[in-house]
Parts: structure tokens; C-alpha cells; sequence
């Protein structure tokens, strides 16, 4: 009796089903939106193994989907491998009730899948939403693009910003260096021209009290001797002043970038006085200079890489304890290059710091002590000369720095000594001096008054009326810089008067701190000499006729 109500329920459900499943076919059959019925298929433990398709649209999106999709067949055999990976769900979707929506890829499209219970089974609608996905997946992709070009372009702000900076900061030291170089040569004229008449007439005065002192007895030439050695150190702070003024005048060039041949150690020696006050408390300086050939470059430039080399070496010691320290200056050959090394003891840098050491602006300064720019503006002035700016260093032992140039000379010139030649007693001349600092003129006469016809003027329009007037004047010593009229003024002058007279000039200068002084200078066919001089320098200009010059025999 159970047996056949139960076949009968069977019966009133399969009518049901076949009904329901006809009036899905009617309204799926004008839905643009795939659809596929599936029956779940249970083993006799009510476990569902398998689903069976029972319905399936023939829109375009289930051509792409599953084409050539049999009714009848089931889950497991019609289906690709991606789809079967979706049983889990199917069976979730009949034993809950619960739709379950999801985003289904297939080669070149999307689907949007919903699956809802159906009967005993499910229904799966596809929607094709390729175009919506695509926009998406465009307006994505142009954002990451904005984004991305943004993102360089911010970054290409920030390198052209840094690049700027560091422009602007070269700029500004060199502009620093301009009025340095400016305020050295104004201050170095106004230095040099007491420094003449200093230097000159402690020469004059030692010289004559060497030969005073061989004529007197010796208790009174030992008494002279102690006044010969006051003067004598007196002559050498002349000189270190000197040397100052001039090394001063050399740095504030460094702006400069003109080439030409470069003595190395003499460069490295420059560099080195001027970095003094910073080591002498610090380190010991240790020398291992080799005779190295001159390199291309800029004297003055290659001066400040050095000296800013020097500098930090010395930066980098702890003051008050010299005596354990030491910051090693070595020059050598390499093949064709010359390498120019500075190697302190010092606290060295970690590997992180030495990566970045030529960074614009990184700095391990404190705050006000270091720009972060002296090692980049190193490195770029290096390689403007040919050459490269190697590093090593060690954190706690120190570092060593090396300036690598190409030689300019392949092969060194020997130094022929001059031959000896008996001293003669040098020929009298004819000497104009024009200067306006009287005691120049003075200073200059007492050098050269032993020997020579000298006479003093001191001012140019006295010193072109003389000329007009005495054509015979073998060497005229002119200062450059006068008050009344200069000594370019008098030189054109002289040009346009009495040309044959130019030769014979020697224009001294304490310093040409103006464009045209400088150009006049440079000029090929001008003689000058720079102050103080050496008497030795002066009495040699003298003795030696320029070309085309009077000497006594012409009078």
C-alpha cells in the first residue's frame, strides 16, 4: 500500500517538475542571459555524486560557456575541469537554499554566475558582463597609469628640484668664492704694495749689514750679528704674509675653468697650508710624494678638491690627540694616470654612509657645519679634468680618498742645472720707476741705486712727460694701478706716441682686481711682475735687455 502512494507522489512531483520545467523553458527561451538547469543526482544514502543538465538556453553566452552542451549528459562528463571545481558549490547551493553568486572567467570573457535551487538541483544564470569588466578593467588600468605617470613625474620633480638646489648652491660658492677672490685681490693690493717696501728694504738691510759686519771688529759684529737675525725672521713673516695673500688670491680662482698644466705637488702643498689650522691640533702630516709628471687641469680648482679632502681628513680625527693620528699625503704613477692620496685615521664610515657619501646634501654633519655639496662639487670638478674620485673606508680605522688625473706629460724633462758662469759686475742702466706709493720708489731705488742710474716719479702724466723728453731709459718699471693715470692709460698712450718705448715696460701689480687689468695683463706682448718681489727678481730684469730694448752701447 506504502509502495504505490509513494509511486503515486512520485508521479503527482515528476508532473510537477515537467511543468515547471516547461514554463522555465518558455520564459529562458527570450532571456538574453545564459541558463542551464542541473538536477542533482544522489546515491542511496541521499549523498549527492553528480549533477544531470536538464535544461539549457541556446543564447550566444552559453556558446562560450560550454558549447555543444548535450541535455542528459552529466556534471562530471560535460563539463571542463574548471566547471567541475564548482560542484562543492552546486551542492551547497541545493542542501542550503541559498543562492550564491559569483564572477566566472572564461578565455577572453567574463560571466557574471548566479546559482539558485531548483526542485531537487539548481539553476545557473550567466550574465555576460565582458564589456562592463573590460571598462572596468580599463579605467583601472588608466588610473594606475595616471598614477604611475604621476608618481614619475613627482619623482622627476623632486630630482630636477635636488638638481636645481645643488645648482644653485654651486652658484652660490661660487659666487662666495667671486667676492672671496674680490675682497683677496683688494685686500692683497692693499697688502702687497707696504709689503714691497717692507720685504725690499729688509733685503737692502741685511745685505748691507752682511758686508758691514766683515768689516767689523768681532765684538762689535757679533752685536750686529743678533741684528742681522731679528731682521732676518723679521723678512721671513714678510714672506709668510706674502704667501698668504698669494694663496688667497689662488683659491678665490678656483672659479675659473681654464686649463692648462698642473705641478701636482705643488698644488698638494698649497692645499695643505691652507688646511694647517684644521690638522696641526688633530694629526701629524705624513709626506710620501713621489716626483709625479704635471697633469691637464686647473691649478686653482684641483687646489680647492684638495683642500676640501684635507679638510674633512681632518674633520674626521678627534681634536687633542696629534700625536696618535696621522693624515698621510702620497702622489704616484698608474699606468698614465697620476693618483694624488689623502688617507686619514680617523672614525672612517660605514657601508651604508659610503654609499651615499656623493649624494647632493647628505651629510653626517651636524646641523650648520657641512652643506652635504663639498664631495659632489669634488667629484664633478674631477671629472671635468679627465679624471675619477676613488674611496675606501673603514668603519673605526679611517678613510683614503684618491684623485686620479691623466698625465699630460708621458715622459719626465730632466732638470739640467744651468751652467756656472763667473759673475760679472752687471752692466749700468738707465731705470724709470712709476708708482704713486712713494715708498716703493724709495725701497726700489736703494735696490738698485748701487749699480744703476735710477729715477723715481710718481704719477703717469709726470712719467709720459719725462718720456717725450728722454727717449733713453733702458728699462721702465710702471705700477699698474695709479690714481691720476693708470698704467694701461700711459701704455696707450705710449702706443700712440712712442711705441718703440713698450718693450722696455715692466708693469707691476699688487693684484688686478678689475676685468680690464686682468685682460691687459694677459695680453702676450705685456711684461709684468707681481708684488712684493724679490730684489734678485728686480736687479735680473734689469740686467737682462728685452728684445729690441737699449742697453749702453746704443746711447
Amino acid at each position: 500500500m506504502s509502495t504505490l502512494m509513494q509511486e503515486e507522489d512520485d508521479g503527482h512531483q515528476g508532473l510537477g517538475r515537467a511543468t515547471l520545467l516547461r514554463a522555465l523553458v518558455e520564459l529562458e527561451q527570450i532571456n538574453p542571459d545564459g541558463c542551464v538547469v542541473l538536477r542533482a543526482i544522489r546515491d542511496q544514502n541521499r549523498v549527492i555524486t553528480d549533477f544531470e543538465f536538464i535544461f539549457s538556453n541556446d543564447v550566444e553566452s552559453m556558446k562560450l560557456v560550454q558549447p555543444g552542451l548535450v541535455v542528459g549528459r552529466r556534471l562530471s562528463e560535460a563539463v571542463p575541469p574548471a566547471m567541475n571545481g564548482r560542484f562543492a558549490i552546486f551542492c551547497q547551493v541545493v542542501e542550503t537554499r541559498q543562492p550564491v553568486k559569483s564572477e566566472v572567467y572564461y578565455p577572453h570573457c567574463w560571466f557574471r554566475s548566479t546559482v539558485m535551487p531548483f526542485l531537487d538541483g539548481i539553476i545557473v544564470r550567466f550574465q555576460d558582463v565582458t564589456a562592463l569588466v573590460r571598462d572596468e578593467l580599463e579605467r583601472k588600468a588608466r588610473l594606475e597609469r595616471e598614477q604611475s605617470s604621476r608618481q614619475e613625474a613627482e619623482a622627476l620633480v623632486r630630482n630636477q628640484a635636488g638638481q636645481l638646489q645643488a645648482a644653485q648652491e654651486k652658484l652660490v660658492q661660487s659666487g662666495k668664492l667671486m667676492v672671496a677672490g674680490q675682497l683677496a685681490t683688494g685686500v692683497g693690493h692693499e697688502i702687497n704694495n707696504p709689503l714691497s717696501f717692507v720685504t725690499g728694504n729688509l733685503h737692502v738691510a741685511l745685505e748691507q749689514l752682511g758686508a758691514l759686519s766683515q768689516e767689523l771688529p768681532p765684538p762689535s759684529a757679533e752685536r750686529l750679528r743678533e741684528l742681522t737675525h731679528a731682521l732676518e725672521d723679521a723678512r721671513k713673516g714678510a714672506e709668510r704674509i706674502r704667501t698668504i695673500v698669494k694663496e688667497l688670491r689662488t683659491l678665490a680662482r678656483s672659479s675659473e675653468t681654464h686649463t692648462g698644466p698642473v705641478d701636482v705637488g705643488a698644488a698638494l702643498e698649497f692645499s695643505l697650508s691652507m688646511a694647517m689650522p684644521h690638522i696641526r691640533h688633530r694629526a701629524q702630516v705624513v709626506r710620501r710624494l713621489e716626483r709625479v709628471p704635471r697633469v691637464l687641469g686647473n691649478e686653482s680648482r684641483l687646489g680647492q678638491v684638495l683642500l676640501n679632502l684635507l679638510i674633512n681628513a681632518a674633520q674626521a680625527i678627534p681634536e687633542g690627540d696629534a700625536t696618535h693620528h696621522a693624515i698621510t699625503l702620497s702622489t704616484r704613477v698608474e699606468g698614465s694616470q697620476v693618483v694624488i692620496e689623502v688617507r686619514d685615521t680617523g672614525k672612517g664610515m660605514s657601508a651604508e654612509v659610503l654609499a651615499r657619501i656623493f649624494e647632493p646634501f647628505f651629510t653626517t654633519k651636524p646641523p650648520g657645519e657641512g652643506t652635504g655639496l663639498g664631495l659632489p662639487i669634488s667629484r664633478d670638478i674631477i671629472r671635468e679634468m679627465g679624471g675619477e674620485l676613488r674611496v675606501q673606508s673603514e668603519l673605526g680605522r679611517g678613510s683614503s680618498f684618491q684623485v686620479v688625473l691623466p698625465v699630460l706629460d708621458e715622459t719626465m724633462t730632466p732638470v739640467v742645472a744651468p751652467p756656472v758662469v763667473k759673475q760679472q759686475a752687471p752692466p749700468r742702466r738707465r731705470v724709470l720707476i712709476i708708482d704713486d706709493e712713494p715708498s716703493i720708489g724709495s725701497m726700489m731705488k736703494r735696490v738698485l741705486g748701487r749699480n744703476h742710474e735710477v729715477k723715481v716719479v710718481h704719477s703717469g702724466r709726470e712719467a709720459l712727460a719725462l718720456l717725450s723728453a728722454d727717449p733713453g731709459f733702458d728699462r721702465v718699471f710702471c705700477d699698474l694701478m695709479m690714481g691720476d693715470m693708470t698704467g694701461m692709460d700711459l701704455h696707450a698712450e705710449l702706443a700712440r706716441r712712442q711705441p718703440d718705448y713698450l718693450p722696455r715696460f715692466i708693469f707691476m701689480t699688487g693684484g688686478a682686481f678689475t676685468d680690464r687689468a686682468r685682460a691687459f695683463l694677459a695680453d702676450a706682448s705685456v711684461t709684468s711682475l707681481d708684488k712684493p718681489f724679490e730684489p734678485v727678481t728686480l736687479r735680473e730684469m734689469v740686467e737682462r735687455l728685452p728684445p729690441g730694448g737699449k742697453g749702453p752701447d746704443s746711447r
